[in-house]
């Protein structure tokens, strides 16, 4: 091993921290209805949910080098085309490296631009373009989510060690995004190898592999020891390891599991919720399981930074014991802040049930109160799904509350009186003006189709009747727990 690996995989064995992360997995097939993650690269129009621990682009068949840039200024990153500070100033900071690779295949070229990796995430600057040096139309940009293309992360002995990735698209250029260390200790990054067997409609062979170096911004991370722990109200022990900032980043990682006390009162809950939702296998494992943490940077004046709420996380168990990383534009160098997580997410089991009759719902909104939290049903249609262009329900659902903070789609259900069962398929949600009581507005429209069809039926006609049921909801409650953090 060189000097170089050496202090690389010292620094990536500091970063993972001491947090054992054995593989878990949920309870059920049905990932997609499990735990809804939002995408959790800083709002970023994201294709899929990626993972990883090393990169690079490798090539074969036709490949040629073009000239490196010669200077940032060039830098894609640091031009703002990829809307992300950390790696805007990451790029200004000159450590972005320049690749210029590139694979042409039935008049297609594939090239690979630049590239930024450091110890928490490597992020690929490619652009597709036809032969003559024009830019291909919007069907390029379905290229990476393909079922026949590839993009896998490689160790030093040429072992897979992830395929999953995530990518963006912005103006003509694409980027590709691996997050590392997210299971702790990983094997040292050497190579991301890239195939595609169909750029749009166009199928061909379009093979990359591009090594990268990680040494410069390896130099460049710190590691802040933290190893707090503190127990919120409902029993949920939280430890932060410790704080890392690299050049494009500044991580938090957080350890929380529930105490035996907490546990006894989950197993509780989760008998409430044996047998309920549309996803029945996972319903037990939601107290346990479903839960997050809102926090925010206080400056040194007192002034407060955007709240987020935490979601991405790797489970240790199925009982609620989580590794959490939490990714943020990096830390100013030299400056006192203070990390304050001030809030804490759970779902409960919920008691909603309101029976209405949808052809009277144009007429009078059907109205339900369940303690403060007001639901309102105020329409009920038959339209046309985009996707599988059946026949579906569209239900509007407004909620107002001072404390629920999510409705995950399982935990609608809707059932005729018949006995058929509608799943939510899909839902979006809008919010307004909070009323004179100061609970929150949620607007929903949810998607429904029938469950007796695996693949969800069409609806022809509405039902009579139907009875719409909320087994669980996200409640939000406070928290102060409050960081002093530095970035040396």
């Amino acid at each position: 091993m060189t000097n170089e690996e050496r202090q690389i995989q010292e620094t990536l064995r500091k970063v993972a921290g001491a947090v054992e992360t054995p593989s878990f997995q949920m309870p059920s097939q049905n990932n997609a209805l499990q735990v809804r993650r939002r995408p959790f690269y800083r709002s970023k129009r994201w294709a899929s949910i990626g993972i990883a621990s090393a990169v690079v682009l490798g090539l074969l068949g036709t490949m040629q080098v073009s000239p490196t840039f010669a200077a940032y200024v060039k830098s894609i990153f640091a031009q703002g085309v990829f809307n992300d500070e950390g790696l805007q100033q990451a790029a200004r900071q000159g450590f972005s490296e320049t690749s210029n690779l590139f694979v042409t295949d039935q008049g297609i070229t594939l090239e690979v631009k630049e590239i930024i990796a450091d110890p928490a995430q490597v992020i690929v600057a490619l652009m597709i373009k036809q032969s003559d040096g024009h830019q291909l139309g919007p069907e390029w940009k379905t290229a990476s989510n393909s079922q026949f293309n590839g993009v896998e992360l490689l160790d030093a002995k040429g072992t897979v060690i992830s395929d999953k990735w995530g990518t963006a698209f912005e103006d003509n250029v694409g980027f590709i995004r691996f997050i590392l260390g997210e299971k702790g200790q990983e094997p040292l990054p050497k190579t991301l190898s890239m195939h595609f067997d169909e750029i749009g409609d166009i199928k061909g062979n379009w093979k990359l592999q591009v090594p990268i170096t990680m040494a410069k911004t390896t130099a460049a991370t710190t590691v802040l020891p933290v190893n707090q722990t503190q127990v919120t109200k409902h029993g949920l022990r939280m430890t932060l390891h410790q704080i890392v900032n690299t050049p494009t980043t500044t991580r938090i990682e957080l350890e929380t599991q529930w105490t035996e006390a907490a546990k006894k009162q989950l197993e509780q809950e989760a008998k409430k919720l044996t047998g309920k939702t549309t996803n029945p296998d996972y319903a037990p494992f939601l107290p346990y399981q479903q839960y997050m943490l809102g926090y925010y940077y206080e400056e040194a004046d007192g002034s407060k930074g955007k709240e987020r709420r935490k979601e991405r996380s790797h489970p240790i168990d199925r009982y609620g014991h989580f590794h959490w990383i939490m990714d943020d534009d990096p830390l100013p160098k030299g400056k006192s802040k203070t990390l304050v997580i001030n809030s804490f997410h759970k779902a409960i089991p919920y008691d909603m049930s309101v029976t209405f009759k949808p052809d009277e719902l144009n007429k009078k909104p059907v109205i339900k109160q369940v303690g403060e939290d007001i639901f309102t049903v105020k329409g009920v249609q038959l339209a046309k799904d985009e996707f599988s262009e059946k026949q579906q329900m569209v239900m509007e659902v407004e909620v107002l509350s001072k404390d629920i903070s999510d409705i995950y789609l399982p935990w609608w259900v809707a059932q005729d009186g018949q006995g058929t069962t509608y799943r939510a398929r899909r839902s979006t949600q809008s919010t307004g003006p909070a009323d004179q009581s100061g609970r929150e507005r949620v607007t929903y429209k949810i998607r429904l189709e029938d469950s007796s069809h695996r693949e969800g039926g069409e609806i022809t006609k509405l039902p009579e009747k139907l009875t719409l049921r909320l087994d669980a909801v996200q409640k939000k409650y406070p928290l102060e727990w409050r960081i002093p953090v530095t970035h040396p």
